[in-house]
């Protein structure tokens, strides 16, 4: 056999041990139909193993996000809130100037009542979202 395409190991399995005494016993009974040495066989059973070992981990690297989510998900309400309160302060100095506009000109300049109750309307959409998410504190 050429040995430059073989990898070579040993695998000792101690009888007075348990898990060593069932996995010779697995070695043992393999499945001839599916694989067709122990060579195969154990390859295929480490190859498993260690993707779901790595399975496991991500698992558990999961959760720890989820936890820290979790605490964090206060903090992050009240920043949006903030956000929020702060776009709804722009919208009225705008609204407030944009009144000031329509007062000041002329007919026809394209300032209409109407844009101003359009105006009013999102505001009070954006209220309501800054409403929504102030539940969440208390």
């Amino acid at each position: 056999m050429d040995t430059e395409k073989v990898y070579t190991t040993s695998l000792r399995l101690y009888k007075n041990r348990p898990v060593h005494h069932q996995a010779y016993r697995y070695l043992k009974e393999y499945n001839k139909d599916i694989f067709k040495t122990k060579d195969d066989f154990i390859a295929e059973a480490i190859v498993y193993f260690a993707k779901y070992l790595q399975q496991e981990e991500e698992v558990q690297q999961m959760k720890l996000l989820n936890t820290l989510l979790e605490n964090q998900k206060e903090q992050f309400s009240k920043i949006v809130k903030e956000a929020v309160f702060q776009a709804q302060a722009e919208v009225l100095d705008n609204r407030n100037l944009l009144a000031e506009k329509v007062q000041k000109e002329p007919d026809g300049s394209g300032l209409t009542e109407e844009s101003i109750e359009q105006e009013t309307a999102c505001m009070e959409k954006d209220l309501r979202f800054a409403e929504f998410y102030g539940a969440f504190e208390e």
